[in-house]
Parts: structure tokens; C-alpha cells; sequence
């Protein structure tokens, strides 16, 4: 039912009731869905090496850039733009996450070689969507050792299964080495960006990293800096943001500035759901809760494959299971329909914000754009929710028009000088600060008649079955 008063809302926003429209200046968010290439789908099962058929071995299941490339219709309506890879180099057989490297001259061939990564690259461009590839520090030959890594738990769970060492990245031979090896991959494959797990602080982006690219810095240690990277992850913002969104009642973080990559997990880190049930929470709600909540912020998000559809797990190697397209998709239909929104309105991500209100998980944001502003109202508590938003000068005459859940609240209707919004325990709204308009009358007649012509139906049938 709310998938389907989102829809309408998104109809009647473009051809009647109002009509905000995007201006050439305004910038797509990078909405970034993270994928372990061989966990998600078996496109091409001729490449198939060492896959196995227990699910909870750390060995392949056969997954491959083919599985990707036939399912990023599905990716892009969710509305990520950018797909970020696993490792894609060629790796050990008995390695499925890619980071037991054995030469970074070659694409794995159990995930299809060379061709099928142009091919899934390609295919994603066509769409109008990104690639950023995970970049290993694994020492292949000639590098100097890094002795001292900082690994989470789960990352040294899964390098406890390899003989690898790392490169270390502070070494100047090591930095040339590294990037002039990256800047091939990078021109060879026409790739948009890289990501690197970090796992050596004090690192500069600039030394080692290649030009023409985005760089991503995921990290998962504890007092781990870096510089030089385009974006950064927080792992205690991070942290912030399980505590908001796997339960209720807890403070939500305020959006950062653009430069941090917002997540609540990735392929080394435990999953979102498992806090969620951990909390005894409905994972569905908490899963769209957060879903929302990161759409709403104009800098780079990432989410990961599963996550969707409520993967749970919190060690190594449970956390990477199959993807399953095939599961109930509730949550999947409602990012689907969000996506229907916020993409429809890119102006809101360029403006200047103003939070309005942030307590016991009741977070309002207001944004301001050249043409139309909007407000944020996210009720992430345990009870129904009301707030005053404040009534600005260039509000007179105004509404808010609700986008997400339908809710329309008229100057009119007020008393004083605020808006007061009022939304049901766990749910969020999107308004638009529109012009106040009367009833559309195109609509009033063709809702008259279509609702006339099914009561004139019903009467037809059941004088039939009266006879």
C-alpha cells in the first residue's frame, strides 16, 4: 500500500499538483551498492573453479562478472548508480573474496577474465552507472612488507585462512610500484573508481593511488588516519548509525560533511540485520528506516548486496552468503519507490541544510534549494511523533506536500507561525514546500469516473448474479 501512495505521489508531483523541476546544476548522489563478485550471482558456470556445494565453506560458489552484468536492471531501480567490486585480480582457488592475490596482471578467470569484467563494465556505463574496484595491499613480488597491519576481527578471521603480506604503503618504492600498476588496471578497464580496505594508518591517497579516479577509503581499525582519499568511511559514525537504526528511541546522527562515505556495513564488517535482531526489532523496518535515512544525505553512500533482503550474520564466513533475488521483497519495493522520489528531485542535495529537530530518534531536516525547499521528517521512536516546522517568510501561502507517505499540511490549517507535522511511530516523510493549490479538478473528475464506472460494474454483476 505505501509503495503504491509513493507512486502516486510521484505522478501527481510531476503533472498536476506540483511540479519542482531539476536544474541542469544539479549533481546525481552517489548511491554505491557493494558487491563480493563471486557471492552474488552464477551467470556462467564454464568458469566455475573449486565451487563447492556447502554453503558455509569459505570456498567459491561460483558467483562471476556475467552473474552481475545480467542484473544491474536490479541494482540501478533500487537507484544505485555505482556498483563497487571485490577484488577482480586472478587469486588462489580456494580464495572466493579476492584478496589472496597471486598476480595483478590478470583478471580471475573464475570470475570470467578480462573480457567478461570489459564486458560488465561496458554493460554498466551503457546505463549510465559506475565501477569502482577493490584494490588489495597483498605483496605479489618486489614489495616491502608491511609488518604491523591493523586488521578488525573479521578481517583477521579470513586472513587467518591465507599466507598472504602486505604491502607497505608508506614506502616510497612501494608507492611507485603500486601506482603505476594501478594506473594500468585503471586504463586498461576504463574503471571509474577505487576502493581500498585500509588497514596501515598514516597513508597518503596521492602517493600510491592513480589519476582520473575516484578513491574510496574503507576503513574498519580503530585510530587508522589516512589522507588524500575523495572519500573516507567513519567507522565510529558507523557505529553511530547501527545504534540509531537497529532499534528505536536512539539519537540519530546528523549527516556529515561530504567528504565521508556513509555505511552501516560492508564485506568486512559484521551485517546490519544481526543488531537489528539482536535488539528484538522488525529487521524489514529497520532495514527501510536506514535505507531512508542514508538517501537523504548528498555525499557517497554504500550498501551492501543482501543487505536488502536482510542477510545476517557477524563472522567470517556467514557474513558472505548467496544472494537470493527470489526472497520476499518488501524492502526491496521500498527503495524502489523511494528511489522513485529522491531521484526526481536531485535540488534537495545541493542546497545548504538545516536540522530542525534531533532527539530520542525523531531527526527533521530542512533543505534549501534555488526553487523549491523540502523537509526531511524521519520518526525512527517507539510513539507517534509531532513537530513544529517553522513558518519562513517565503512559506507564506505555502504547503508541505508529502512525497513519501502522501500527507499534505496547508498554512491554512495552522495555528501561529509553524507547520505541525505529525507522523506514526517508525515511519518518514519527505515534504516539499510547494504553493497551495485547491483540488486539481482533472483529477477530482477522473477519479469521479473511475470510481463511477467500477460502481456502475458492481451493480452490473450483481444484478446478474440476482438473475
Amino acid at each position: 500500500m505505501r509503495k503504491l501512495v509513493i507512486y502516486v505521489a510521484v505522478l501527481l508531483a510531476g503533472v498536476g499538483i506540483f511540479s519542482p523541476q531539476a536544474s541542469a546544476q544539479d549533481r546525481e548522489a552517489e548511491r554505491i551498492y557493494t558487491v563480493i563478485v563471486d557471492r552474488f550471482l552464477n551467470g556462467d558456470d564454464s568458469n566455475d573453479v573449486n565451487v563447492t556445494e556447502d554453503k558455509s565453506e569459505a570456498l567459491p560458489f561460483g558467483g562471476d562478472f556475467v552473474g552481475i552484468e545480467n542484473n544491474l536492471e536490479y541494482i540501478q531501480e533500487m537507484g544505485f548508480n555505482t556498483v563497487m567490486l571485490s577484488p577482480v585480480f586472478e587469486k588462489a582457488d580456494d580464495d572466493y573474496l579476492g584478496y589472496d592475490v597471486e598476480s595483478y596482471e590478470e583478471i580471475a578467470a573464475s570470475f570470467g577474465g578480462g573480457e567478461a569484467l570489459e564486458n560488465l563494465i561496458d554493460a554498466a556505463h551503457a546505463r549510465g552507472m559506475k565501477i569502482i574496484v577493490d584494490m588489495p595491499v597483498i605483496v605479489v613480488d618486489g614489495y616491502e612488507v608491511l609488518d604491523t597491519p591493523v586488521l578488525s576481527d573479521i578481517q583477521q578471521s579470513y586472513y587467518d585462512t591465507t599466507d598472504v603480506q602486505f604491502i607497505d604503503l608508506t614506502d616510497i618504492d612501494n608507492q611507485a610500484q603500486y601506482q603505476e600498476m594501478a594506473q594500468t588496471f585503471v586504463d586498461e578497464y576504463n574503471v571509474d573508481g577505487l576502493s581500498m580496505n585500509v588497514i596501515q594508518s598514516d597513508i597518503d591517497a596521492q602517493r600510491f593511488m592513480p589519476e582520473g579516479v575516484e578513491t574510496y577509503a574503507i576503513i574498519e581499525g580503530e585510530n587508522v588516519t589516512v589522507e588524500g582519499f575523495d572519500h573516507t568511511t567513519d567507522p565510529a559514525l558507523r557505529n553511530a548509525i547501527i545504534e540509531a537504526f537497529s532499534t528505536v528511541d536512539t539519537e540519530i546522527p546528523e549527516y556529515p560533511t561530504e567528504d565521508i562515505l556513509l555505511l552501516a556495513d560492508h564485506w568486512f564488517t559484521e551485517r546490519f540485520t544481526i543488531h537489528a535482531v539482536e535488539a528484538n526489532m522488525f529487521p524489514g523496518t529497520r532495514i527501510s528506516q536506514l535505507i531512508t535515512y542514508l538517501y537523504g544525505y548528498p555525499g557517497a553512500i554504500a550498501f551492501q548486496y543482501g543487505t536488502e533482503v536482510a542477510f545476517n550474520g557477524s563472522d567470517f564466513p556467514e557474513i558472505h552468503p548467496q544472494m537470493d533475488l527470489w526472497t520476499d521483497k518488501e524492502v526491496v519495493d521500498h527503495i524502489v519507490a523511494l528511489n522513485e522520489v529522491f531521484s526526481k528531485y536531485p535540488q534537495l542535495y545541493n542546497g545548504e541544510r538545516e536540522v530542525i529537530k534531533n532527539a530520542e530518534g525523531h531527526y527533521v531536516q530542512r533543505y534549501r534549494t534555488s526553487d523549491v525547499d523540502f523537509i526531511l521528517n524521519i520518526n525512527d521512536s517507539s510513539v507517534t511523533k509531532s513537530v513544529d516546522v517553522p513558518i519562513e517568510a517565503e512559506d507564506e501561502g505555502k504547503m508541505l506536500s508529502g512525497l513519501l507517505i502522501g500527507d499534505l499540511l496547508r498554512s491554512s490549517d495552522t495555528e501561529g507561525d509553524a507547520f505541525y507535522a505529525i507522523l506514526d511511530r517508525e515511519e518518514t516523510e519527505l515534504y516539499a514546500i510547494v504553493e497551495e493549490t485547491g483540488f486539481n479538478n482533472g483529477y477530482l473528475y477522473a477519479g469521479l469516473l473511475i470510481f463511477g464506472g467500477f460502481g456502475i460494474f458492481i451493480w452490473f454483476v450483481a444484478k446478474r448474479r440476482k438473475r
